[in-house]
């Protein structure tokens, strides 16, 4: 049996099912035991010393380190490896009307989707940042700007066997007026058969 007393000396009741009296108890239960030490009951002899928990760090003795990377607005300090920075960015007030964001290709949004493969990311960032100029900031229709993209971009139609991605993103830069969800979600055989071109 392991002697155990209670922090209280005068306590007379139960932990688990040892009996404490006058705050002191006998038991060979280990969870008993276990929660004694832990308590900090004495327990054989011994009392645990319980760890002290850290001071909170005192704000006014952080200093102003870095952790991280810094962040860099894109539109206010431009670098020439941003890929789809925003169209006049660093040219133009970068809170006004005349520096708008591309955003990616196909995404949805007030600018057109973008006619062409997406294969070549020099020429889609240039493609897409042309788009966003026309329809954010030039204010033309979304007809109008594929219209002006599509001019000496016309592309062919994928292969019978190419990727249903490759079938999706050509009857999209097709049929621009076509909603982009409905289309990536049909079957490539279904967008060959319904928007291919036959020989």
């Amino acid at each position: 049996m392991v002697k155990i007393i209670a922090p209280n000396r005068e306590y007379n009741g139960t932990v688990g099912d040892v009996q404490f009296k006058d705050g002191v108890a006998d038991t060979d239960n280990p969870a008993v035991l276990a929660y004694c030490r832990s308590a900090g009951y004495e327990v054989g002899g011994e009392t645990a010393t319980t760890l002290e928990e850290p001071a909170p760090a005192d704000p006014r003795e952080v200093g102003n380190g870095l952790i991280g990377t810094p962040l860099r607005d894109a539109a206010v300090d431009p670098k020439p490896e941003d890929f789809l920075a925003p169209v006049n960015a660093g040219q133009a007030n970068p809170h006004g009307a005349e520096v708008v964001s591309p955003e990616i290709h196909a995404a949805l949004g007030p600018t057109p989707l973008v006619p062409g493969l997406v294969g070549d990311p020099a020429m889609q960032q240039d493609r897409e940042s042309e788009a966003a100029r026309l329809a954010l900031v030039d204010q033309l229709p979304a007809a109008a700007v594929v219209d002006e993209l599509a001019d000496g971009n016309a592309q062919e139609q994928p292969a019978g066997n190419a990727s249903q991605e490759a079938w999706a993103d050509w009857v999209l830069a097709t049929h621009p007026e076509l909603d982009p969800e409905s289309v990536r979600a049909m079957k490539r055989d279904d967008l060959r058969t319904e928007y291919g071109k036959t020989e």
